[in-house]
């Protein structure tokens, strides 16, 4: 897993890659790959919506 200031967000490779990340979608029945297809959908979602205006209320989970 990389290192990370502060000022760093982890990517979603080194968050897939946590060793806790792991345990704990096991636990949860949570499958890699069905994560990654919703990451992709989002991803696609958000570019064919365009860019927001700042303080519009648009978050990076789509919700205010």
């Amino acid at each position: 897993m990389a290192v990370h200031t502060l000022l760093q967000e982890p990517t979603v490779e080194d968050m897939l890659a946590d060793p806790i990340v792991k345990l704990v979608m096991s636990r949860d029945g949570v499958q890699e790959e069905e994560l990654r297809r919703i990451f992709r959908r989002s991803a696609r979602a958000r570019a064919e919506r365009g860019p927001t205006r700042p303080g519009s209320g648009d978050t990076a989970a789509g919700t205010a």
